[in-house]
């Protein structure tokens, strides 16, 4: 005789069913449609505006949107040229600056030597011969490996750049593509065999990638400008360069404006530098309340997620994608609660 599944058994399969099928999919099945969903997300852009000058001139909407998309992609290159050259002008100004830093640092470590050797009764200078013998040293490993690791690593990053370039192609095209045939497309999403299954997932990863990208994206750009404006103003010839680098370390999960910030502030003190660190802990304490109050503000309950559940499928996420797991963990998550809440009402 046949025995019956239990609510519980039933209910332990469905969610671990779509658990698999969510694994599956963002492991080996995101890669390949990425470049198709920036694509769609860039015709999702331009299409209104395309719509609008095809209405009001008699040029097709297709050709309207090969030109928005040249547009969009020209403005996204001129800024990367732009802040790209800003950014290679400043790092070549702090390179040929370099051994002005290394003569202070190494004046800055040898009155700190001479403080630890009075301290633990040694010898004067031996803090210092040491530090100089495991430095010689590491110039040494480094001298010899430079050229393996540049030989070995040259071919791989000409592949990255070749890729990026096809994507970027990619991506250009096929927006211009789906402009024209974003009708088809939602008329195959409202058809389909699955397209409870669509609507419910495109619906969650669209409120909650709205949310929190768009959120990121704002305090990243803001964090650059606080940056780079309060370094300007207490006098650092790399406030642009600085202020790009920690804005970029600010968007990543694991680090923060705390990660150059406090190190930087230490610093300062011990070198009594009282002013210069009184203006970095003014600019940190303002970036860090700004990420507080606008990811409070912006994403709000947009995301739907409890801190602890944030916590945990962030960090399953990193065990299961790498680092790419902070953002794809949460995301993950969301899209495994709303099929299961989908079937469940279902069934």
């Amino acid at each position: 005789m046949k025995r019956k599944l239990t609510d519980k058994q039933r209910m332990a399969l469905l969610v671990t069913g779509i658990t698999a099928a969510v694994y599956v999919s963002l492991k080996y099945i995101l890669p390949l449609v990425i470049p198709f969903l920036l694509a769609y997300w860039v015709a999702l852009l331009v299409r209104p505006a395309a719509r609008w000058l095809h209405k009001k001139f008699w040029l097709k909407e297709g050709v309207w949107a090969s030109l928005l998309v040249t547009a969009l992609s020209a403005a996204c290159l001129a800024g990367v040229y732009y802040l790209g050259e800003l950014f290679l002008e400043q790092l070549f100004q702090a390179a040929r600056r370099l051994p002005l830093y290394v003569r202070y640092l190494c004046g800055w470590l040898d009155e700190l030597c001479c403080r630890c050797d009075e301290g633990f009764g040694l010898d004067r200078g031996t803090s210092m011969d040491f530090i100089y013998d495991q430095c010689q040293n590491m110039m040494e490993n480094a001298g010899s490996q430079a050229g393996a690791y540049v030989m070995g690593n040259s071919m791989g990053i000409l592949k990255w750049l070749v890729k990026g370039g096809a994507v970027f192609a990619i991506v250009s095209i096929g927006s211009v593509l789906m402009v024209s045939s974003m009708d088809r497309i939602w008329k195959y999403r409202s058809t389909s065999v699955f397209r409870q299954e669509i609507a419910a997932i495109t619906e969650c990863l669209g409120r909650i990638g709205k949310a929190f990208f768009r959120t990121q994206l704002l305090i990243m750009g803001l964090t650059c400008l606080i940056c780079s404006v309060g370094l300007y103003f207490l006098g650092n010839p790399y406030a642009v360069l600085l202020g790009m680098l920690i804005g970029l370390l600010d968007a990543l999960p694991v680090f923060g404006t705390g990660t150059v910030f406090i190190p930087w502030i230490i610093f300062s003190v011990f070198s009594r530098n009282f002013a210069y660190g009184a203006g970095l802990t003014a600019i940190y304490i303002l970036c860090y309340f700004l990420r507080e109050i606008l990811e409070a503000r912006l994403m709000g309950g947009h995301m739907g997620i409890a801190p602890l559940e944030m916590l945990i499928s962030m960090y399953i996420g990193l065990a299961l994608f790498g680092v790419t797991g902070f953002i794809l963990g949460p995301f993950a998550f969301m899209v495994i609660r709303e099929l299961v809440e989908l079937y469940r009402e279902k069934h």
